[in-house]
């Protein structure tokens, strides 16, 4: 994606030492995963027959609980990679190229896209590395919801959902924010956001809004035997309704 020259003039002012991209945010074309990781079932035999008998979901059943997580969800890990070329003396030159992962504030705010939204800070990590080029992959799980919902710690953290998105980052342009009631969904779901909403000049940091257009989603619905572990079809991710996922309970959840 291109960001526009006015959002860096922003970085640049906020981050003195940023040097100007040598590509923009995302691959407008990006790469679909390895081969090798490109599988869509697990080593079980999950055709229709075999689900039904192991009562294990199907892979479009999953994909409709994934997107009840999603739309659940409120905080995921976002990962991103350092560029090749360090010119931050506040960065080690030992992670060019590397991955990290940092904890960042999300809401589902494009339904039914199944793209997140993020508040992007120009003081964060996340944001640095996806100017200086690099595609993203969020990860979101049920594990801390489940504890919220029941109480108690689940029996086996590895039995309950988990995903990860992988894609790229792409600014929400401005009428776009105001016709999707961007702001207002974001924080009424983060009352804190409101420090740093993009725009304000008493903002604590400076930011811009955000979605991750995703691309494709790796599913681990929980132990093998019982649930779809395996790749989604990115048509089938943003063809869910709300109603198709708001009528199914994630672990934990009440009818």
């Amino acid at each position: 994606m291109y960001l526009p020259t006015a959002l860096y003039s922003l970085l640049a002012t906020a981050i003195p030492h940023l040097q100007a991209p040598q590509q923009p945010i995302a691959n407008p074309q990006p790469q679909p995963p390895s081969p090798h990781l490109a599988f869509t079932e697990t080593p079980l035999d999950l055709s229709p027959t075999a689900s039904s008998l192991l009562n294990i979901p199907t892979r479009n059943e999953s994909t409709i609980l994934a997107r009840r997580l999603l739309a659940k969800s409120t905080t995921g890990i976002l990962s991103t990679i350092f560029p090749q070329n360090i010119t931050s003396p506040y960065i080690p030159h030992a992670v060019a190229h590397t991955p990290i992962g940092l904890p960042e504030y999300i809401a589902s705010c494009e339904e039914p896209t199944g793209n997140p939204t993020l508040l992007a800070l120009t003081i964060s990590t996340s944001t640095r590395n996806a100017l200086a080029g690099s595609n993203v992959s969020l990860s979101i799980s049920w594990w801390d919801e489940y504890v919220k919902l029941t109480g108690a710690e689940p029996w086996s953290a590895a039995n309950l959902p988990r995903a990860s998105l992988v894609g790229w980052l792409e600014e929400i342009p401005r009428e776009e924010v105001e016709e999707k009631g961007i702001v207002g969904c974001f924080t009424g779901v983060h009352g804190d956001s409101r420090m740093w909403l993009p725009g304000d000049e008493h903002a604590a940091h400076r930011g811009v809004w955000m979605r991750m257009v995703v691309e494709q989603v790796y599913w681990i619905g929980g132990f093998g035997d019982r649930a779809f572990i395996g790749w989604f079809e990115p048509e089938v991710w943003r063809g869910v309704k709300q109603g198709e996922w708001r009528g199914v309970r994630l672990p934990g959840e009440k009818e």
